[in-house]
Order: structure tokens, then C-alpha cells, then sequence
């Protein structure tokens, strides 16, 4: 997992390399429903032609905490940065996932 800022990357596990495109993009409302994993994996599996039921056998909480995304970008809010300037990015599967604090969720190609 790994947080973006306007300094720069941190990343607990190494950097994350940045591939340009993205290829798809979806609208989260931490307020609404849905939840977060929920909303990416069906968004991976729509990108993909999979069923969601396909991803059982690598669930998404084996490559992110998905509650820690949600706490550091929907939680509590440091009025002083921007929702554009904070968002995680992490690989699940073979694409690189952001999630921005303004509810922005993209899909690009991973480097891997």
C-alpha cells in the first residue's frame, strides 16, 4: 500500500511505479451502501470479463487493508490538504489501484 502526497511516495513495501493511463475509472460514495472492497473488485472483474466470484482465490485484503484505506481517506480529514492531493495506490492483480479521498477509483496498467 502506498500513499501519495505532493512531496512525494511513501510506501511500506517499496515504491509503486506509475504507468500513465488509466484505463478505468469509478465513483465511490464512502456515504452510500456499497463497500470499498466490494466497488474495486467489481470494478477489476468489469475491467477484466470475470465474475466477482473468480477473485475468492485472492481476495483483495491479501494485497491492501482495505479498513485503513477507508480511515486514512474517508476518516477524520486534515482540512489543510486537498481531497485531489490524498489518495493510496496499491497492485491488485495486474493493475494498480488508486483510490483518491475524493471517492475517485482508477484502474492502470501494473508495471509487473
Amino acid at each position: 500500500m502506498t500513499e501519495d502526497s505532493e512531496s512525494g511516495r511513501a510506501s511500506r513495501e517499496g515504491s509503486v511505479a506509475e504507468t500513465g493511463d488509466v484505463l478505468t475509472e469509478v465513483q465511490y460514495d464512502p456515504a452510500g451502501g456499497r463497500e470499498l472492497a466490494g466497488v474495486i473488485v467489481e470494478t477489476v472483474a468489469a475491467r477484466t470479463g470475470a465474475d466477482t466470484s473468480t477473485y475468492r482465490e485472492t481476495p483483495l485484503q491479501d494485497y491492501v487493508d482495505v479498513d485503513e484505506v477507508e480511515t486514512l481517506l474517508f476518516g477524520t480529514q486534515d482540512p489543510s490538504t486537498g481531497e485531489a492531493s490524498r489518495k493510496i495506490t496499491f497492485r491488485y492483480r495486474r493493475f494498480l489501484v488508486t483510490v483518491r479521498a475524493d471517492g475517485v477509483i482508477q484502474l492502470s496498467d501494473s508495471a509487473e
